[in-house]
């Protein structure tokens, strides 16, 4: 082979290698395909907010030292060293987690580099005993001193721990040394009609008033004062509209009682968890495929949605637009658990998709990322629970059972410093960053409002007007088209005063002299033609302000 051909060769293995390894890292940043909406509501390709930095186990986590005699944490040789079904985990005001490994009938508590620190899995005072008949015929009452399927955990600044032990049907309240404080249970009230109490998610306000969700109640949460007392239902859902409720509802009016007796009674659907963020509100997601009725709210100690519309008076539509299909596969919202981060982001995690949905503190959709584990490799299979620390998003997956820790990326905190500046009010302040998000995402509707607004304060009324339309803000829109009318009014209005003046005087002179036949028909017919051009021009430009087209969309230039 000659030199030639072997360079030749060479050169085609290395430019191989290169795109190899491009395509490999490319894989390695972001092994999953991030979308957005644009202002359609289409689902379009986005810059990815996040990317998936680390994987957690039972091997990270150092469980194997449960069943290791000579390890400080052994508990028994039969130890498992795996996680198995994780329902839920939290972490605490000091950084330390805890794990609902509820297929074990335990609870894993780790720093926040997930190294073990504590296996929460025998308690003592408990007051519920169950009775079991053995062969002989005796009868033999133990107490419930170990968890029975734990579904999920909430721990206050005390370190007390909160545990939704779903089998034993109660929640109970302890400390650090499983010494059980109080054990909250099915309610003794004609307000509480469920003959069982498999309750599943706990959370506790700065009162210590303990909220608890049962699937089997649809009244909203079950409210207990710190002593045990059941106070009552905290926040119901409403009830769906659908074509059926409404069919029914008008069928009743007429129907007799036997007929009503067989019609099926509209009821609200349960929540699937809820947290609370810094101010003592209580954020609670609906997890039913299809419900978009109070799927997200917000409530405040009375119970009340305080979620209002958007700035257009549109209804606020978490999760995918109803159903979306992207990349071949279709998707229907079903939202499963809630995380509040810092500066009131809201993640909320789609069990149906394995997709994360963040929103700003007003709502405002930030970014969409994570996938199911059949969309692409590396996705989730049973994403049960959604948590945030500073610049970092936790899913626990129950049928991997392991822990998937997102970090920001670049653009991801340039969105969100500019978020946050947005909220303030800070719209000149965040405007470079806002070209600098447009410039990297084209896509990305939140920096065309952004940047609108900013103009609009600056009196860039008409650049204004583009990125308004572009982002579909009507509001804003106006208030800038109005501001631009009167600017352009009074800016034209000497000039356009004048130049009418002069075309009247025009006409008059022209027509004068055309009456004493000093200008022949021909040029005076021409003439009157220019002079009533320039009128109609000038005219239609001054119409033209005050009926500028407002439909929003794309804009050329931008």
């Amino acid at each position: 082979m000659t030199n030639f051909n072997i360079k030749k060769v060479l050169c085609i293995m290395l430019a191989v290698m290169l795109t190899v390894t491009m395509a490999v890292t490319a894989f390695a940043d972001d092994p999953y395909t991030s979308y957005n909406y644009n202002a359609w509501k289409e689902a379009v390709p986005s810059q990815n907010g996040y990317q998936v930095t680390d994987t957690i186990t039972g091997a990270e986590i150092g469980l194997d030292q449960l069943s290791d005699p000579d390890s400080e944490f052994f508990i028994s040789e039969d130890e498992p060293a795996t996680l198995s079904d994780a329902k839920d985990f939290f972490l605490s005001e000091n950084e330390e987690w805890y794990i609902v490994d509820t297929g074990n009938n335990r609870i894993i508590k780790t720093d926040l580099e997930f190294n073990l620190l504590a296996c929460f899995k025998t308690f003592t005072g408990s007051s519920i005993t169950t009775e079991t008949t053995l062969e002989d015929g005796t009868v033999e009452t133990t107490v419930a001193n170990t968890l029975k399927s734990p579904y999920g955990i909430y721990v206050d600044e005390d370190d007390i721990m909160y545990i939704a032990d779903r089998d034993n049907q109660r929640v109970i309240k302890c400390n650090q040394d499983c010494e059980i404080i109080t054990e909250y249970t099915r309610p003794d009230s004609e307000l509480y009609d469920s003959v069982s109490f498999y309750c599943t998610k706990v959370l506790v306000d700065a009162a210590k008033n303990v909220y608890v969700i049962c699937p089997a109640v649809n009244k909203g949460a079950i409210m207990y004062s710190a002593s045990g007392t059941f106070l009552g239902f905290f926040g119901a859902n409403k009830v769906e509209v659908t074509a059926q409720v409404v069919i029914n509802k008008m069928w009743r009016k007429i129907a007799t009682e036997s007929q009503s007796a067989t019609l099926t009674k509209a009821t609200p659907v349960e929540y699937a968890n809820f947290d609370i963020d810094d101010q003592g509100f209580i954020y609670t997601v609906t997890e039913a495929a299809n419900t978009t009725t109070d799927a997200v709210k917000k409530l405040n100690p009375a119970g009340s949605n305080i979620i209002s519309r958007t700035e257009n008076g549109a209804e606020i539509v978490f999760g995918d637009q109803t159903s979306v299909t992207y990349s071949g596969t279709t998707y229907s919202t079903r939202l499963t658990d809630i995380s509040i981060g810092d500066n009131g982001i809201v993640n909320i995690l789609d069990y149906t998709s394995g997709r994360i949905f963040q929103y700003d503190r007003e709502f405002n959709l930030l970014f969409i990322f994570g996938c199911d584990q059949e969309d692409q490799n590396g996705g989730f299979d049973n994403p049960n629970a959604i948590e945030s620390y500073g610049d970092k998003i936790y899913v626990l997956d129950g049928r991997n059972n392991d822990i998937t820790v997102f970090s920001e990326t670049l653009f991801g905190s340039y969105v969100h410093e500019a978020a946050e500046m947005y909220n303030e009010g800070l719209y000149e302040d965040s405007l470079e960053l806002w070209q600098d998000i447009l410039k990297r995402d084209g896509n990305y509707n939140m920096a065309y409002v952004a940047i609108g607004k900013a103009l609009l304060n600056q009196d860039e009324y008409e650049e204004a007007m583009k990125y308004l339309k572009a982002g579909y803000d009507d509001e804003d829109y106006d208030k800038a088209f109005e501001y631009y009318r009167k600017d352009l009014m009074r800016n034209n209005f000497t000039a356009a005063i004048i130049v009418i003046a002069v075309l009247i005087i025009a006409y008059l002179v022209v027509k004068a002299l055309q009456k004493r036949g000093k200008i022949p028909d021909h040029l005076w017919r021409r003439l009157f033609r220019l002079i009533g051009k320039g009128i109609k021009t000038l005219a239609n430009k001054i119409v033209g302000v005050f009926t500028k087209n407002k439909k929003g969309g794309a804009v050329n230039g931008l």
